[in-house]
């Protein structure tokens, strides 16, 4: 929340399977009895969620987006990614989109490199699972160390974080957590990727893994009108959205704001104090 400046720290998706409604998310078992990409039944979900502490809000989408959301394309890429292990693969480069303008101030812009760099000499599979392997996918090698992957990319006239600033690619098989290893999706990147799959982004050439929270909160899917129930009313008069736990109030600055284009938040600068994102990045 610090590095991208969202207001939230996970983001879900509610989708009926057979008439039924479940939550489908990408987590770790932080919080939770099971990890990896998976689907929770929402009374299960909602009791798990209370008993962790969660804040839950509810963003209803508008009837033009429920429209046009292919619940059977939805559910056949659920059913293709279930259990696919949380996103740590690519965890920091969905975050960082640029060479500069993703750090914060209070971290040098080469602090990455140098720490991943310690980290390979005590730990070289944790480094490769966070921060070499995706490196490699920029670069079309494989198993350089990072060392090997900064003399390859001063090979072609980039530095480490230039390098790290290119996008992620949906597609990518990534190895190492599991035998299931392959794509690679945070809580986020996996609501953007279900959305993608059930035809909300049209034929437009999209990355879901570049998708932080922040950015799956203002996109314009949301019910601007949302008629709220009583209870939300009572408890916030003023939210746009129903809030449905928690002892804080979840505010979301520019929440239903940013139409979808092509390559949306693949260059997109933010950074503390303000986290401004620029149009179009």
């Amino acid at each position: 929340m610090y590095g991208t400046g969202a207001y939230i720290g996970h983001n879900t998706m509610a989708m009926r399977f057979d008439g039924e409604l479940y939550i489908v998310e990408s987590q770790d078992a932080w919080y939770w009895p099971t990890p990896n990409l998976q689907r929770t039944k929402w009374a299960d979900w909602i009791k798990q969620a209370e008993d962790a502490s969660f804040s839950v809000a509810h963003l209803p989408m508008r009837e033009e987006i429920r429209k046009n959301f292919d619940n059977a394309k939805a559910v056949a890429f659920f059913n293709e990614t279930a259990g696919l292990p949380y996103g740590y693969h690519n965890f920091l480069y969905g975050w960082i989109d640029t060479p500069r303008d993703n750090i914060p101030p209070l971290l040098p812009n080469e602090f990455l490199p140098i720490l991943f760099s310690i980290v390979e000499m005590i730990a070289p599979d944790t480094a490769k699972i966070f921060f070499t392997e995706a490196l490699n996918f920029r670069l079309g090698t494989k198993d350089l160390d990072i060392a090997g992957c900064a003399a390859a990319a001063a090979g072609k006239g980039m530095s480490v974080q230039e390098l790290m600033a290119e996008v992620e690619q949906d597609g990518w098989e990534y190895t190492g957590i599991t035998p299931r290893d392959g794509r690679s999706w945070v809580c986020s990147a996996y609501v953007a990727a279900v959305y993608k799959a059930a035809g909300l982004f049209g034929d437009m050439e999209i990355n879901a893994t570049e998708f932080g929270p922040t950015d799956v909160y203002e996109l314009n899917f949301f019910d601007g009108d949302y008629k709220r129930p009583q209870a939300c009313i009572d408890a916030d008069p003023t939210l746009p959205y129903c809030q449905l736990l928690g002892n804080y109030r979840i505010d979301l600055p520019g929440y239903n704001t940013v139409t979808p284009y092509p390559h949306m938040n693949e260059k997109c600068g933010r950074v503390w104090p303000h986290y401004t994102r620029p149009d179009k990045c």
